[in-house]
């Protein structure tokens, strides 16, 4: 039955989530406050990190008999496959190097996808996602019929889509270009259409670009923020940037329109 509604009923995902939920809990796993999917469970030594993805699961713990005790708890009640020590998921690529003590994530192969999707593998590559200074704004949506109708046939939305998950998951140096594209989804013009081929000739230079978290960096939480004024031409919002930093490497960034519209920016800074 619950195989069945797995995979074939609408109600599939809260079924398995419960299901999965409740088994977890019985282990003596709580879901982190941040983010329900991911699952802790004791600490120092013994602490184990449980991140679930429908139902994939990566396993984290300093020691291996604990992971093993979780295998076969999770194994008596649901039939798994143990791939061994992560290296491939959901499109990201993970690499160890124990002698540095580095984690690696990339998404070169995802990244190559696009670069062929979009026919872009024997262009000139670009240095910047975006040209410094660009403005993308209603103004360039197209008006004619006729050019509504040639920007039908361009895959725009597919596009967006496609860099979205490469700036959610490895690339937050894309993030920003790409939130401006996914502004005009419903109405895209050629202006727009070439801004995001742009991104894509970046990402052909810079498809082996990754996140790399250095173990021998003493692990503390590092913060840093910024925003233009009335950088939306249309608006006049202005645009927030924030990235958190651990080990040496991006852990969350986001950039996001502000709000309300500033009518003037102050900054105060203040010794540490």
């Amino acid at each position: 039955m619950l195989l069945q509604s797995l995979y074939g009923l609408k109600q599939a995902s809260r079924v398995w989530n419960e299901t999965i939920d409740k088994h977890l809990k019985s282990m003596g796993f709580e879901p982190a406050d941040a983010d329900p999917c991911v699952y802790t469970r004791g600490e120092g030594e013994d602490e184990c990190i449980v991140c679930l993805y429908v139902d994939d699961m990566l396993i984290a713990s300093r020691q291996k008999t604990v992971i093993a005790s979780v295998k076969a708890g999770i194994a008596e009640k649901f039939r798994i496959k143990d791939l061994g020590r992560s290296r491939f998921i959901l499109g990201i690529e993970i690499d160890y190097d124990m002698e540095r003590r580095t984690l690696g994530i990339s998404q070169k192969a995802y990244t190559e996808s696009i670069i062929k999707k979009f026919a872009q593998e024997n262009v000139k590559p670009c240095l910047t996602p975006l040209e410094p200074g660009v403005q993308l704004t209603k103004a360039d949506e197209p008006q004619t019929e006729e050019d509504k109708a040639k920007m039908k046939s361009k895959p725009y939305r597919s596009l967006v889509g496609s860099l979205m998950y490469l700036a959610c998951g490895t690339r937050p140096d894309i993030s920003v270009a790409v939130a401006k594209l996914s502004r005009f989804l419903e109405n895209p013009g050629e202006k727009r259409w070439d801004a995001g081929i742009k991104v894509v000739r970046y990402l052909l230079k810079t498809k082996d670009v990754g996140i790399v978290y250095d173990g021998l960096l003493v692990a503390q939480l590092e913060a840093y923020s910024d925003e233009d004024w009335a950088g939306n031409r249309d608006d006049r919002r202005s645009v927030s940037g924030m990235l958190l930093m651990l080990c040496g490497a991006p852990v969350v960034w986001r950039s996001t329109f502000q709000k309300t519209v500033a009518l003037r920016v102050r900054l105060d800074a203040t010794p540490a």
